[in-house]
C-alpha cells in the first residue's frame, strides 16, 4: 500500500466516524477514494487528517491569538460573496446528510439563516475598518453537527459604541446586540441580525455560543433561554459555534 494512502477502516478510526459514514461522504463528494486492483478502497492520508481537524479549536486559535495563525483556504472567506457561496454548499451538504424530510428541510433552512446572519454581521460591521486580517473563519463538520465562525474584527462593543457610547462592558454590548433594535442603526438586510439569531435559537433545537471580547452569549438545550456571562479569555473580534 502506498504510504500516502489509508484503508477505509483506518480512515474511519482517525476521523472518528463509522465506515458507513465514509461511504456516505463519498456519495456526496465530501471524501474521494481510489480502488486497488482487488477493489479495496484507499483514501488520501492528507485529506483524512484534514477531516479530523478540531475546527472549534482551530477557529478559537485564529480568533483569539495575538497574531493570526495560518488559515487554510478551505476555512477562509476573505469576501462576503465567497462566504455566501460556501454557506449555500453547507446547506446542501447538511440536507444530504440528514435527509430531505420536511422537518429536516425546515431545520437546515433555519440553521442556514443563523449562520448567514452571524457571518454577514462580521462583514457588515467591519467593512472598510478591519483592524487585523479581513474576512472570516467558516468551517463545519456534518458528523459533529457543528458550525464554527470567527473574525478578527472590531468586536461587538467597539461597533456599538459608535451609537451607544455609554456601553462599557462586552456583556452589556452583547445584551444590546441580541435584544434591542438601536435607533439610528441601519437594520441588517436579513432582519435584525443577532436578534433574529436569538429568536431562531430559542425556538428551535439550535445551540448557540457567541463570544466577543470577554462577553459570552449562550443559548443551550432546555431551557432554550439566552444566558450572558463574562469570560476569562479575550477574543479579538467574534467567535461562534452553532450545533444542532
Amino acid at each position: 500500500m502506498p504510504t500516502n494512502k489509508i484503508r477505509i477502516g483506518e480512515a474511519a478510526e482517525i476521523i472518528g466516524v463509522s465506515i458507513q459514514t465514509l461511504r456516505n461522504w463519498e456519495r456526496v463528494g465530501k471524501l474521494r477514494s481510489t480502488r486497488s486492483a482487488g477493489g479495496q478502497r484507499y483514501y488520501d492520508a492528507e485529506e483524512v487528517r484534514r477531516l479530523a481537524v478540531d475546527i472549534e479549536g482551530f477557529g478559537w486559535a485564529w480568533a483569539s491569538s495575538a497574531q493570526a495563525p495560518y488559515l487554510p483556504d478551505e476555512y477562509y472567506c476573505e469576501r462576503s460573496d465567497r462566504f455566501t457561496s460556501r454557506l449555500t454548499k453547507m446547506s446542501t451538504v447538511f440536507l444530504q446528510a440528514f435527509g430531505a424530510t420536511p422537518a429536516n428541510t425546515d431545520l437546515i433552512s433555519l440553521l442556514t439563516l443563523v449562520v448567514g446572519e452571524i457571518g454577514d454581521n462580521s462583514f457588515v460591521h467591519n467593512l472598510g475598518s478591519w483592524p487585523d486580517v479581513l474576512g472570516i473563519f467558516f468551517a463545519y463538520d456534518v458528523n459533529k453537527r457543528l458550525i464554527v465562525l470567527a473574525d478578527r474584527g472590531r468586536g461587538v462593543l467597539t461597533t456599538l459604541q459608535n451609537i451607544r457610547p455609554d456601553l462599557a462592558l462586552d456583556t452589556d454590548a452583547l445584551r444590546v446586540a441580541f435584544t434591542e433594535v438601536i435607533s439610528g442603526r441601519d437594520p441588517e438586510k436579513r432582519g435584525n441580525g443577532l436578534k433574529v439569531v436569538r429568536g431562531v435559537a430559542e425556538s428551535n433545537p439550535i445551540d448557540l455560543l457567541f463570544r466577543s471580547g470577554l462577553g459570552i452569549v449562550q443559548i443551550p438545550g432546555l431551557p432554550r433561554r439566552m444566558q450572558i456571562s463574562m469570560a476569562n479569555e479575550n477574543v479579538r473580534g467574534t467567535f461562534a459555534t452553532i450545533k444542532i
